[in-house]
């Protein structure tokens, strides 16, 4: 029996589930919050240190591409992120315009912060629910995505995925 396309999703529970869906992750993001704050970051912080630790040595183009943001509103952040000792610049020797960027270790203990609490949020989920359910969420947040956001996932997971069933133990 296959179920026709408004079984499949009838409207109340899309609108229900848009909720939750933004409420659960805001929900696992202000878990990273609380770290953010005891060292005096925030969340555009953050984004920028997860950047440059999945691919060191981004450029601040990347950074952009992968965010989605203007050069005007992630230049005070990497500025501060530099100043405060979370990240280093280094020159590029063919193009002495363009700056790579690495988490100092000041940084990497600021993303493994965040992303340990984060990932306690999701692991306590997980194991609320079980594991075919974890699965079946990732399939589907994944297949939500779209092109554009694809790309974006490119600029530092390019062709990778890490789907529960496939991570071997």
């Amino acid at each position: 029996m296959t179920p026709d396309e408004d079984s499949l999703c009838p409207e109340d529970h899309a609108h229900w589930l848009f909720a939750v869906m933004y409420l659960g992750y805001n929900s696992m993001l202000e878990a990273g919050d609380i770290y953010l704050r005891s060292i005096g970051l925030r969340r555009p912080h953050f984004r920028a240190l997860y950047v440059i630790q999945r691919k060191p040595g981004a450029t601040v183009r990347e950074i952009l591409a992968f965010l989605d943001v203007t050069q005007q509103s992630i230049s005070p952040t990497i500025k501060t992120l530099i100043t405060e000792g979370f990240i280093a610049q280094k020159e590029n020797l063919k193009d002495r315009r363009s700056r790579h960027l690495y988490l100092t270790e000041k940084g990497l203990t600021a993303w493994h912060g965040v992303v340990d609490s984060q990932r306690a949020h999701l692991k306590q989920a997980y194991q609320t629910v079980g594991f075919e359910n974890a699965k079946g969420y990732a399939h589907t947040a994944y297949a939500m995505i779209n092109e554009k956001s694809q790309r974006q996932l490119d600029v530092i997971w390019k062709d990778q995925t890490f789907f529960l069933e496939d991570l071997k133990p």
